[in-house]
């Protein structure tokens, strides 16, 4: 019965809802008495919106619950997954790091080791009477061109990249370069936005170099 008769409220929200937007456009104001009309009628704009919002409060406080009640309990869930493979990547990572570090030890030790075969030939040639700007230029290209050779690689469907953490530093904000400062996505022009409105209500609608401020009529409606 407690349904029916709730929903039976819905329903006339919803039909009053409907009409009230025909019902204020067909109001014409050309004098006191259609003035008060329509004055009443914005009251009871107000007392409609506040119905409905009322109507629907419980079941959308019953779903939020729900919702917040089903992401705790989706969260516990993730919350070794999401440990475990942090910490497997980070050892993973410590270990690649290590691998590249041997591995381009070794590379350089095996360049070194070119390098050092190619000045032994050129002074093995110097010592057989070669022209010395030979020997220089055999010298020189052991410097230049030295062999590459296979680095190894770590296979696998696990990737690494650098990521970085960015901490505003305190009191140092002008320092910020106005590159960085300008806004490039709709929220951050939004909230600066936000940032003029504020002061503009402040200060009576002064005019902020870069914004562009403009008057708009506002109401405070009364519910009957």
């Amino acid at each position: 019965m407690l349904n029916l008769k709730k929903e039976t409220l819905g329903q006339s929200l919803s039909v009053r809802a409907n009409n009230i937007l025909d019902s204020c456009n067909n109001i014409i104001i050309s004098n006191e008495a259609s003035y008060s009309v329509a004055d009443h009628k914005v009251s009871e704009t107000a007392t409609l919106e506040k119905g409905i919002l009322e109507y629907w409060a419980k079941p959308k406080s019953s779903a939020y619950a729900t919702w917040k009640s089903l992401c705790a309990k989706e969260k516990e869930m993730l919350k070794p997954i999401q440990r475990g493979s942090k910490l497997l990547a980070q050892k993973m990572a410590d270990y690649k790091r290590a691998f590249d570090e041997a591995d381009k030890k070794r590379w350089e030790d095996l360049q070194e080791e070119a390098r050092k075969e190619a000045r032994l030939q050129a002074l093995e040639l110097a010592e057989q009477g070669v022209d010395p700007k030979a020997v220089e230029a055999v010298m020189q290209m052991a410097d230049e061109n030295v062999p590459m050779t296979p680095r190894a690689e770590l296979r696998g469907k696990t990737s690494f990249g650098q990521s970085y953490e960015v901490r505003l530093i305190q009191g140092e904000s002008w320092k910020i370069s106005r590159d960085i400062l300008e806004p490039t996505t709709p929220a951050q022009i939004k909230a600066i936005e936000a940032k003029v409105k504020a002061q503009a209500k402040l200060n009576g609608g002064k005019q902020v170099e870069g914004f562009e401020i403009i008057p708009i009529d506002t109401t405070r409606r009364r519910a009957i």
